[in-house]
Protein backbone atom coordinates (compact mmCIF):
# COMPACT_ATOMS: atom_id res chain seq x y z
CA UNK A 1 0.00 0.00 0.00
CA UNK A 2 1.36 3.40 -1.00
CA UNK A 3 1.70 6.09 1.63
CA UNK A 4 -0.13 9.35 0.78
CA UNK A 5 2.00 12.29 -0.35
CA UNK A 6 0.45 15.78 -0.64
CA UNK A 7 2.77 16.65 -3.52
CA UNK A 8 5.26 14.70 -5.67
CA UNK A 9 8.36 16.38 -4.24
CA UNK A 10 11.12 16.98 -3.79
CA UNK A 11 11.18 15.54 -0.29
CA UNK A 12 14.13 15.56 2.08
CA UNK A 13 14.76 12.35 3.99
CA UNK A 14 14.14 14.18 7.27
CA UNK A 15 10.74 15.42 6.02
CA UNK A 16 9.68 11.91 5.06
CA UNK A 17 10.80 10.53 8.42
CA UNK A 18 8.83 13.24 10.23
CA UNK A 19 5.72 12.44 8.18
CA UNK A 20 5.79 8.64 8.15
CA UNK A 21 8.00 7.73 11.09
CA UNK A 22 11.06 5.55 11.33
CA UNK A 23 9.07 2.46 10.27
CA UNK A 24 8.95 3.79 6.68
CA UNK A 25 12.41 5.21 5.88
CA UNK A 26 12.87 6.87 2.48
CA UNK A 27 15.10 4.11 1.14
CA UNK A 28 12.41 1.53 1.91
CA UNK A 29 9.85 3.60 -0.01
CA UNK A 30 12.33 3.82 -2.89
CA UNK A 31 12.76 0.03 -2.92
CA UNK A 32 8.97 -0.34 -3.04
CA UNK A 33 8.92 1.92 -6.11
CA UNK A 34 6.92 4.79 -4.63
CA UNK A 35 9.90 7.16 -4.44
CA UNK A 36 13.09 7.69 -6.45
CA UNK A 37 16.27 9.11 -4.93
CA UNK A 38 17.21 12.24 -6.92
CA UNK A 39 20.31 13.25 -4.93
CA UNK A 40 21.82 12.56 -1.55
CA UNK A 41 19.04 12.83 1.04
CA UNK A 42 16.33 13.88 -1.44
CA UNK A 43 13.47 11.94 -3.03
CA UNK A 44 10.65 12.36 -5.55
CA UNK A 45 7.43 10.55 -6.47
CA UNK A 46 8.66 7.84 -8.86
CA UNK A 47 5.71 7.92 -11.28
CA UNK A 48 5.81 11.71 -11.67
CA UNK A 49 9.61 11.68 -11.96
CA UNK A 50 9.45 9.27 -14.89
CA UNK A 51 7.37 11.81 -16.86
CA UNK A 52 9.63 14.82 -16.25
CA UNK A 53 12.06 16.14 -18.86
CA UNK A 54 15.78 16.33 -18.09
CA UNK A 55 15.54 20.06 -17.37
CA UNK A 56 12.49 19.62 -15.12
CA UNK A 57 14.39 16.99 -13.18
CA UNK A 58 17.33 19.32 -12.69
CA UNK A 59 15.02 22.06 -11.41
CA UNK A 60 13.60 19.57 -8.90
CA UNK A 61 17.15 18.76 -7.78
CA UNK A 62 17.83 22.47 -7.33
CA UNK A 63 14.69 22.83 -5.22
CA UNK A 64 15.80 19.92 -3.03
CA UNK A 65 19.25 21.44 -2.62
CA UNK A 66 17.78 24.82 -1.69
CA UNK A 67 15.53 23.23 0.92
CA UNK A 68 18.51 21.42 2.40
CA UNK A 69 20.68 24.55 2.46
CA UNK A 70 17.89 26.56 4.08
CA UNK A 71 17.41 23.99 6.83
CA UNK A 72 21.13 23.93 7.52
CA UNK A 73 21.39 27.72 7.63
CA UNK A 74 24.24 27.85 5.11
CA UNK A 75 26.03 31.17 4.38
CA UNK A 76 24.66 33.46 1.70
CA UNK A 77 24.99 32.07 -1.82
CA UNK A 78 23.47 32.48 -5.27
CA UNK A 79 22.66 29.84 -7.86
CA UNK A 80 24.80 30.70 -10.85
CA UNK A 81 26.36 29.46 -14.09
CA UNK A 82 24.53 26.44 -15.56
CA UNK A 83 22.08 26.15 -12.64
CA UNK A 84 21.06 29.77 -13.17
CA UNK A 85 20.78 29.10 -16.90
CA UNK A 86 18.31 26.33 -16.18
CA UNK A 87 16.31 28.58 -13.86
CA UNK A 88 16.14 31.21 -16.62
CA UNK A 89 14.98 28.55 -19.11
CA UNK A 90 17.96 29.02 -21.41
CA UNK A 91 18.82 26.50 -24.10
CA UNK A 92 21.59 24.18 -22.95
CA UNK A 93 23.30 21.59 -25.09
CA UNK A 94 25.35 18.69 -23.76
CA UNK A 95 26.39 20.32 -20.46
CA UNK A 96 27.08 18.88 -17.02
CA UNK A 97 24.36 18.31 -14.41
CA UNK A 98 26.16 19.81 -11.42
CA UNK A 99 24.59 22.32 -9.05
CA UNK A 100 26.49 25.60 -9.44
CA UNK A 101 26.72 28.16 -6.62
CA UNK A 102 28.57 31.44 -6.28
CA UNK A 103 29.72 32.48 -2.81
CA UNK A 104 31.96 35.35 -1.72
CA UNK A 105 34.20 32.95 0.19
CA UNK A 106 34.47 29.49 -1.27
CA UNK A 107 34.38 26.88 1.53
CA UNK A 108 36.56 23.80 1.54
CA UNK A 109 35.51 20.56 -0.16
CA UNK A 110 35.07 18.75 3.11
CA UNK A 111 31.45 17.69 3.53
CA UNK A 112 30.38 19.11 0.17
CA UNK A 113 28.09 16.90 -1.92
CA UNK A 114 29.66 15.48 -5.08
CA UNK A 115 27.04 17.13 -7.32
CA UNK A 116 27.76 20.67 -6.05
CA UNK A 117 30.28 23.02 -7.64
CA UNK A 118 31.06 26.23 -5.74
CA UNK A 119 32.48 29.31 -7.49
CA UNK A 120 34.17 32.08 -5.57
CA UNK A 121 32.97 35.57 -6.48
CA UNK A 122 30.84 38.58 -5.67
CA UNK A 123 27.32 38.90 -7.05
CA UNK A 124 26.28 42.56 -7.08
CA UNK A 125 22.74 43.52 -5.99
CA UNK A 126 21.97 44.45 -9.61
CA UNK A 127 22.95 40.91 -10.63
CA UNK A 128 20.70 39.17 -8.09
CA UNK A 129 17.30 37.78 -9.05
CA UNK A 130 14.79 35.36 -7.57
CA UNK A 131 13.36 32.66 -9.84
CA UNK A 132 11.11 29.81 -8.70
CA UNK A 133 11.75 31.07 -5.19
CA UNK A 134 15.52 30.50 -5.50
CA UNK A 135 18.26 33.17 -5.40
CA UNK A 136 19.92 33.29 -8.80
CA UNK A 137 22.09 35.51 -10.93
CA UNK A 138 20.54 37.88 -13.47
CA UNK A 139 20.12 36.79 -17.07
CA UNK A 140 23.08 38.92 -18.16
CA UNK A 141 25.44 37.66 -15.44
CA UNK A 142 24.28 34.10 -16.12
CA UNK A 143 25.15 34.38 -19.81
CA UNK A 144 28.70 35.48 -19.09
CA UNK A 145 29.34 33.05 -16.23
CA UNK A 146 27.95 30.07 -18.13
CA UNK A 147 29.67 30.68 -21.45
CA UNK A 148 33.02 30.93 -19.69
CA UNK A 149 32.59 27.21 -18.87
CA UNK A 150 31.54 26.16 -22.36
CA UNK A 151 32.88 25.12 -25.70
CA UNK A 152 32.31 27.50 -28.60
CA UNK A 153 29.12 25.96 -30.00
CA UNK A 154 27.53 25.59 -26.57
CA UNK A 155 28.32 29.22 -25.80
CA UNK A 156 26.77 30.43 -29.05
CA UNK A 157 23.53 28.59 -28.37
CA UNK A 158 23.30 30.17 -24.92
CA UNK A 159 24.15 33.72 -26.01
CA UNK A 160 21.70 33.61 -28.92
CA UNK A 161 18.88 32.43 -26.69
CA UNK A 162 19.73 34.93 -23.98
CA UNK A 163 19.52 37.78 -26.46
CA UNK A 164 16.22 36.40 -27.75
CA UNK A 165 14.88 36.32 -24.16
CA UNK A 166 15.64 40.00 -23.72
CA UNK A 167 19.14 40.26 -22.23
CA UNK A 168 20.31 43.87 -21.93
CA UNK A 169 23.25 44.26 -24.35
CA UNK A 170 24.86 47.07 -22.35
CA UNK A 171 24.70 45.00 -19.15
CA UNK A 172 26.27 41.97 -20.85
CA UNK A 173 29.03 44.14 -22.32
CA UNK A 174 29.72 45.67 -18.90
CA UNK A 175 29.98 42.26 -17.20
CA UNK A 176 32.26 41.01 -19.98
CA UNK A 177 34.57 44.00 -19.53
CA UNK A 178 34.84 43.40 -15.78
CA UNK A 179 35.61 39.71 -16.42
CA UNK A 180 38.72 40.60 -18.42
CA UNK A 181 41.43 38.00 -17.87
CA UNK A 182 39.17 35.40 -16.30
CA UNK A 183 39.21 31.84 -17.53
CA UNK A 184 37.03 31.24 -20.60
CA UNK A 185 36.41 34.94 -21.29
CA UNK A 186 37.61 34.68 -24.90
CA UNK A 187 34.90 32.16 -25.77
CA UNK A 188 32.26 34.19 -23.92
CA UNK A 189 33.26 37.37 -25.75
CA UNK A 190 33.37 35.66 -29.17
CA UNK A 191 29.89 34.20 -28.64
CA UNK A 192 28.51 37.57 -27.58
CA UNK A 193 30.06 39.43 -30.51
CA UNK A 194 28.15 37.28 -33.00
CA UNK A 195 25.02 36.72 -30.89
CA UNK A 196 21.74 36.87 -32.79
CA UNK A 197 18.28 37.07 -31.31
CA UNK A 198 16.90 35.76 -34.61
CA UNK A 199 18.02 32.18 -33.99
CA UNK A 200 14.94 30.26 -32.90
CA UNK A 201 16.58 26.98 -31.87
CA UNK A 202 19.94 25.55 -30.79
CA UNK A 203 20.32 23.99 -34.24
CA UNK A 204 19.97 27.36 -35.95
CA UNK A 205 22.64 28.81 -33.66
CA UNK A 206 25.08 26.02 -34.51
CA UNK A 207 24.28 26.28 -38.21
CA UNK A 208 24.92 30.02 -38.19
CA UNK A 209 28.25 29.46 -36.41
CA UNK A 210 29.26 26.95 -39.08
CA UNK A 211 28.31 29.36 -41.86
CA UNK A 212 30.72 31.98 -40.48
CA UNK A 213 33.54 29.49 -41.06
CA UNK A 214 32.65 28.83 -44.68
CA UNK A 215 33.83 30.75 -47.78
CA UNK A 216 30.39 32.17 -48.55
CA UNK A 217 28.76 35.51 -47.84
CA UNK A 218 26.56 35.25 -44.77
CA UNK A 219 22.88 34.68 -45.58
CA UNK A 220 20.10 36.75 -44.07
CA UNK A 221 18.05 35.32 -41.20
CA UNK A 222 14.28 34.84 -40.92
CA UNK A 223 13.54 35.96 -44.48
CA UNK A 224 9.90 36.21 -45.54
CA UNK A 225 9.07 35.03 -49.07
CA UNK A 226 5.80 35.57 -50.93
CA UNK A 227 4.27 32.58 -52.76
CA UNK A 228 0.89 31.73 -54.25
CA UNK A 229 -0.01 30.05 -50.93
CA UNK A 230 0.99 33.06 -48.84
CA UNK A 231 4.10 34.31 -47.12
CA UNK A 232 6.64 31.83 -45.75
CA UNK A 233 9.67 32.47 -43.59
CA UNK A 234 13.06 30.87 -44.21
CA UNK A 235 15.59 30.35 -41.42
CA UNK A 236 18.46 31.54 -43.64
CA UNK A 237 18.44 32.80 -47.22
CA UNK A 238 20.67 34.19 -49.92
CA UNK A 239 17.89 36.34 -51.33
CA UNK A 240 19.48 37.34 -54.66
CA UNK A 241 20.37 33.73 -55.43
CA UNK A 242 17.03 32.45 -54.11
CA UNK A 243 18.68 29.81 -51.95
CA UNK A 244 17.14 29.01 -48.57
CA UNK A 245 18.46 26.99 -45.64
CA UNK A 246 15.99 25.38 -43.26
CA UNK A 247 17.04 23.70 -40.04
CA UNK A 248 14.79 20.69 -39.46
CA UNK A 249 14.60 19.90 -35.79
CA UNK A 250 12.05 17.41 -34.45
CA UNK A 251 10.18 20.27 -32.77
CA UNK A 252 9.21 21.63 -36.18
CA UNK A 253 7.23 18.48 -36.86
CA UNK A 254 6.00 17.56 -33.39
CA UNK A 255 5.27 20.84 -31.59
CA UNK A 256 2.43 22.13 -33.72
CA UNK A 257 0.26 19.13 -34.49
CA UNK A 258 0.24 15.55 -35.74
CA UNK A 259 3.33 14.55 -37.71
CA UNK A 260 1.45 13.57 -40.88
CA UNK A 261 -0.33 16.94 -41.08
CA UNK A 262 2.89 18.83 -40.45
CA UNK A 263 4.69 16.91 -43.21
CA UNK A 264 1.91 17.65 -45.68
CA UNK A 265 2.09 21.37 -44.84
CA UNK A 266 5.87 21.31 -45.28
CA UNK A 267 5.59 19.65 -48.70
CA UNK A 268 3.03 22.22 -49.89
CA UNK A 269 5.24 25.01 -48.58
CA UNK A 270 8.31 23.61 -50.33
CA UNK A 271 6.48 23.25 -53.67
CA UNK A 272 5.21 26.82 -53.45
CA UNK A 273 8.75 28.09 -52.84
CA UNK A 274 10.15 26.04 -55.73
CA UNK A 275 7.51 27.51 -58.05
CA UNK A 276 8.97 30.93 -57.20
CA UNK A 277 12.42 29.70 -58.23
CA UNK A 278 13.81 28.96 -54.78
CA UNK A 279 16.32 26.22 -54.02
CA UNK A 280 15.69 24.86 -50.52
CA UNK A 281 18.33 22.96 -48.53
CA UNK A 282 17.12 21.12 -45.44
CA UNK A 283 19.67 20.79 -42.65
CA UNK A 284 19.39 18.19 -39.87
CA UNK A 285 21.33 17.77 -36.63
CA UNK A 286 23.65 15.18 -38.15
CA UNK A 287 24.60 17.62 -40.92
CA UNK A 288 26.04 20.02 -38.34
CA UNK A 289 28.78 17.50 -37.55
CA UNK A 290 29.96 16.98 -41.13
CA UNK A 291 31.11 20.45 -42.09
CA UNK A 292 32.81 19.39 -45.32
CA UNK A 293 29.68 17.70 -46.67
CA UNK A 294 27.49 20.65 -45.70
CA UNK A 295 29.88 23.08 -47.36
CA UNK A 296 29.76 20.97 -50.50
CA UNK A 297 25.95 20.99 -50.58
CA UNK A 298 25.83 24.77 -50.23
CA UNK A 299 28.50 25.25 -52.89
CA UNK A 300 26.55 23.01 -55.29
CA UNK A 301 23.37 24.98 -54.67
CA UNK A 302 25.19 28.25 -55.35
CA UNK A 303 26.60 26.89 -58.61
CA UNK A 304 23.12 25.72 -59.63
CA UNK A 305 21.58 29.08 -58.83
CA UNK A 306 24.29 30.93 -60.74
Amino acid sequence: MELPLPHPGPWLASQLTDRFGAANPPDRLAVKGQLVRIRRGAYFDARVWAELSAEERHLAVLAAHYEEMTRRGEPQYTYSHLSAARLHGLHLWNVDGSIHLTMQKCPGRSGRASDVRVHSGVVLPSEQHTLRGLPTTSLERTLVDSTRLMRRGQAQILMDHGLRLGADPSAVANILSHAQGQRGIRIARAAWEMASGLCESPGESLLRLLLTRMPFTMPEQQVEVSTRLGRYRLDFAWVKLKIGLEFDGDVKYFAFGPTAEALVRERKRERALMEEGWILLRIEWRDLFDEAALRGRIAAAIRSAA
